[in-house]
């Protein structure tokens, strides 16, 4: 008896669970298929957004005229998946490239110290997938009788991107669906040979993001060594020194072989 009042009691949760997935998954769909706007429109700008004309002011200038790939160092197994359209590069993640790094579309300039600002979303339709745990400490949580698998858990997930600054991976701004936030400084947070101390810094202090399928915006700044996102108006990461940074690079919207969406990209040198 007591079985079977646990079998009930664990399989209403997983109805619930399920029932709670299907309908959120009716909102965003049914956000994901209203019109976009290229800068804004009659869309609500969110949190931190920023006119153009008010960047400009201050001293930042367009990385993307809203027309063109113009600026971007566009290889031919870019052409056709990064597109330019209504005031957005938009992204289709299908780059063909025999080195995973190469479908990223990086900048034509490079930058050593600078403000960057840039709207972002991930429009894929989400689903639920497994996504892994991350401790304080940076390390992923390994299951204990087999400490090579990491532990997950089902959340909805629309893929994952990044904005890379200098030219190199580790270097990141991650962007993704997963309940640690976007903003993570992914390459350095996930280096055992990192100290603790910058590893933990690494990581979100909160989950920033709008829901999933809407508009998003980062400032980074990128001073000497140093990092701080800012995202949606709050900020996220602080780092100390990252060691062995180059001090100059160009800047990336990265290929980790989903759909991503970028807009309004303004860089600030300091």
């Amino acid at each position: 008896m007591k079985e079977n009042r646990t079998s009930s009691i664990l399989s209403r949760r997983q109805f619930l669970r399920t029932s709670t997935a299907a309908g959120v998954g009716l909102l965003l769909s049914d956000r994901l298929a209203r019109p976009l706007s290229a800068a804004g429109g009659n869309e609500a700008r969110g949190p931190g957004m920023r006119p153009a004309a008010e960047l400009t002011q201050q001293g930042f200038k367009p990385l993307f005229d809203g027309k063109s790939l113009a600026g971007w160092d566009v290889k031919p197994f870019h052409e056709g998946h990064w597109v330019a359209r209504d005031g957005i590069i938009d992204y289709d993640g299908k780059s063909k490239v025999k080195r995973f790094d190469d479908g990223t579309l990086w900048t034509k300039d490079t930058f050593g110290d600078f403000v960057l600002y840039v709207e972002w979303r991930l429009p894929a339709q989400p689903t639920m997938k497994p996504q892994p745990i991350v401790l304080f400490n940076g390390d992923f949580l390994m299951q204990e009788d087999n400490p090579k698998q990491r532990v997950t858990r089902l959340r909805l997930d629309a893929g994952d991107t990044g904005i890379l600054m200098r030219g190199v991976l580790r270097c990141q701004a991650n962007i993704w669906s997963q309940e640690l936030g976007s903003g993570e400084v992914n390459g350095y947070r996930t280096d055992p040979k990192m100290p603790q101390e910058l590893r933990r810094a690494c990581i979100p202090i909160r989950k920033a993001d709008r829901p999933l399928g809407e508009w998003n915006v980062f400032e980074i700044t990128l001073r000497g060594d140093c990092m701080t996102v800012v995202l949606n108006g709050q900020k996220v990461i602080d780092t100390p020194r990252l060691p062995n940074l180059p001090p100059t690079g160009p800047i990336g919207l990265q290929h980790h072989g989903d759909p991503a969406q970028f807009r309004q990209i303004f860089v600030k040198p300091l």
